[in-house]
């Protein structure tokens, strides 16, 4: 087993802040053939496949990894530090042009209007509609219209699954692929003028999916398991859940597990856990959330089955709606408590 340290990884173990798209995509040229693949993004991701994806294969790569996960974890709670920080949830795989990708577009939207953070995995689908939403959001209208409009014009995210083989080896083509349907996000996204803040949390471990370039900032990690918890921990305004499949059913009942035990915020003096850690539950598209996946009605079930504080909780923090302006209004009017990865780090 190798140990010695490899040569010029293509990341900073240990950074001093979350990443940026500029930083991530730098030396990203739409108009050159295979620059995709040239930048840090795609560069830690041949990295990531080469040393053993989910488990390392040599010790130094792993401690690499770890060091850059800490590090981001810690950047990412002072990224969030006073701020109302929303998580939206949904499928990676909701094509630009669906009726469903405008609706969490203007989600993200008005959420950032109110003065709440947006928060998603920070890929395609649903996680790049709330990010376009929130970049847009102190602009008009008819902007987020012509940025969907020429997004729309590549609805679907390609098969990029094998856009790297084991070895490291990345595909021609499929690295063009994934180059031609970034580029028309990378070019709007850089275009916005003083677009509005919001998180992004993706990870390597998803790294064929392009990252989207909306977020103005990216917390980027190799560790999936650390990506899943962060979204539940840093979103303690609430999440919104949109249609998903078993990835964001997962992050469904890791969310009511949280608020069924009252864990993840960060108690302040004094208060008891059932005072201080619940968190809102909105499930955008009552059809879909009660008939074809029934999870409102197990929701019930399980929590009536919580201890007498939660159970007490359960109706004011679930909501099942269509409405987007409802959602909004529920998620607004919560008294929030910090996330814990925001407090007990000193502001930079």
């Amino acid at each position: 087993m190798r140990v010695a340290p490899e040569v010029g990884l293509p990341f900073e173990p240990i950074r001093n802040s979350v990443y940026t798209a500029d930083e991530l995509f730098t030396g990203f040229d739409p108009a050159s053939p295979g620059s995709y693949a040239r930048t840090r993004d795609f560069r830690s991701y041949e990295w990531f496949v080469r040393t053993g994806r989910g488990n390392p294969i040599e010790p130094y790569a792993a401690m690499m990894r770890a060091l850059h996960d800490s590090s981001v974890t810690l950047d990412m709670g002072t990224t969030i530090r006073e701020r109302r920080v929303v998580g939206i949830m949904g499928g990676h795989q909701l094509p630009r042009d669906s009726a469903a990708y405008r609706s969490i577009a203007e989600l993200g939207r008005d959420l950032a209007r109110r003065g709440m953070l947006v928060c998603t995995g920070g890929g395609p689908g649903a996680m790049e509609a709330g990010h376009v939403g929130a970049s847009l959001s102190q602009h008009p209208h008819a902007q987020l219209d012509s940025t969907i409009a020429v997004l729309a014009e590549m609805p679907d995210m390609p098969r990029l699954s094998e856009i790297v083989a084991a070895d490291g080896t990345p595909d021609p083509r499929l690295v063009q692929v994934a180059q031609d349907w970034f580029a028309p996000a990378w070019e709007l996204s850089r275009s916005i003028v003083s677009p509005v803040a919001s998180l992004s949390i993706p990870t390597w471990h998803y790294g064929h999916e392009p990252t989207s370039p909306f977020a103005t900032h990216i917390a980027k990690l190799f560790q999936n398991s650390i990506r899943e918890d962060g979204l539940l921990t840093v979103a303690r305004q609430g999440i919104v859940f949109t249609q998903g499949s078993a990835g964001t059913l997962h992050e469904v009942f890791q969310d009511a597990e949280q608020n069924f035990y009252a864990t993840g915020g960060a108690a302040p003096d004094g208060a008891t856990a059932s005072e201080s850690v619940f968190s809102p539950m909105v499930f955008l598209d009552s059809e879909y959330w009660t008939t074809t996946l029934p999870v409102r009605q197990l929701m019930t079930a399980l929590f009536e089955t919580a201890a007498p504080a939660v159970r007490m909780r359960f109706n004011d923090l679930v909501l099942v709606t269509d409405d987007i302006r409802e959602a909004v209004e529920h998620l607004d009017r919560f008294e929030a408590t910090p996330s814990r990865l925001a407090v007990g780090r000193s502001a930079r």
